[in-house]
């Protein structure tokens, strides 16, 4: 029973508190304690990889030979970033990456959408057959040898367009757009052509800035996609100037490796188990490296990321 005082309704405290207070069951409250146990034991087992990666990247050269690493440096050393850092070609393959994976990301989100506005709000003849040559690019690939011989017969070949429109339109990526585009009403795009709008200001005016979440999540894919690739640059790049940072970190790797096996046959000096701890250093430190950007950039996407796949999953 509530009490009306001055032209403000009173909430009694006892109705108040039943309100905002719900009781939960004895087996809730276990559930509830398993489950944080399982989530922090998960956590430390995704974690420690991770920072045991770190570590041996930054930690000193007997330790790593002593395998004393765990999860913290021991005896701070920073010789595998030095070596990764002072050769001028990294940053140069850096920059080869980010334009690969910022400039394709623009592009393909360009292509993505106007490849599913036909889909999700297009009324025209032949949109079932549109739809299955789509998806059978999904089913069915040409191979390596197939794209290799496209890919130099456009002229492409050691260029970064080559990588770069090579993963220009993904038919999974063409099936999320789609699906989120179908959740939009279609009486907003109704509307905008009764207005006099064509399709082309419909998607980039309108439906567009209504994608974001899922623009955002596919964006994600493609900028990971593109800087974590390393089989497409080595088919479709020659040259050192047109390397990304996967190529690049693996020749770092391979020269590392190489210091050691010239030493294979000398005996177990000081130097020689030097060299053999940098090149597990400089393994762990190419790690660190290639995903750090990855790392630094998703907090800003992951709010987007769970919302652009759910909201892209129902139609309504």
């Amino acid at each position: 029973m509530t009490v009306q005082a001055q032209g403000k309704n009173i909430v009694p405290r006892k109705a108040k508190y039943n309100q905002d207070f719900i009781k939960r069951s004895r087996g809730e409250k276990i559930f509830s304690v398993c489950n944080t146990i399982f989530m922090v034991l998960l956590l430390i087992f995704l974690l420690y990889p991770v920072l045991n990666v770190v570590a041996i990247s930054m930690s000193s050269e007997t330790q790593v030979m002593a395998a004393n690493v765990t999860f913290y440096p021991i005896g701070f050393n920073p010789q595998a970033y030095r070596t990764i850092f002072r050769d001028g070609e990294l940053w140069h393959s850096i920059f080869n990456s980010f334009v690969v994976s910022f400039g394709g990301c623009v592009l393909s989100l360009v292509a993505l959408c106007i490849a599913a506005y036909p889909l999700a709000f297009g009324q025209f003849y032949g949109k079932k057959l549109y739809s299955v040559i789509i998806m059978f690019t999904m089913w069915f690939q040409g191979g390596i040898v197939p794209l290799f011989l496209t890919i130099q017969n456009l002229g492409l070949y050691d260029t970064l367009w080559a990588l770069i429109l090579n993963g220009l339109i993904s038919a999974y990526n063409v099936v999320i757009i789609r699906s989120y585009f179908d959740s939009i009403p279609v009486s907003v795009v109704e509307s905008a052509r009764i207005d006099g709008a064509n399709d082309y200001v419909i998607l980039f005016r309108l439906i567009i800035p209504l994608s974001k979440p899922v623009l955002a999540t596919v964006a994600l894919w493609v900028i990971v996609g593109h800087w974590n690739d390393y089989m497409n640059p080595l088919v479709l790049v020659s040259s050192t100037s047109n390397q990304t940072l996967q190529l690049k970190l693996k020749a770092l790797v391979l020269a590392a490796e190489s210091s050691t096996s010239n030493l294979s046959t000398l005996s177990q000096t000081t130097d020689h188990k030097g060299v053999a701890a940098l090149s597990t250093q400089v393994k762990n430190a190419v790690l660190v490296v290639s995903m750090v950007p990855m790392i630094v950039i998703y907090p800003f996407i992951q709010r987007f990321f769970v919302s652009g796949v759910m909201l892209g999953s129902v139609k309504g």
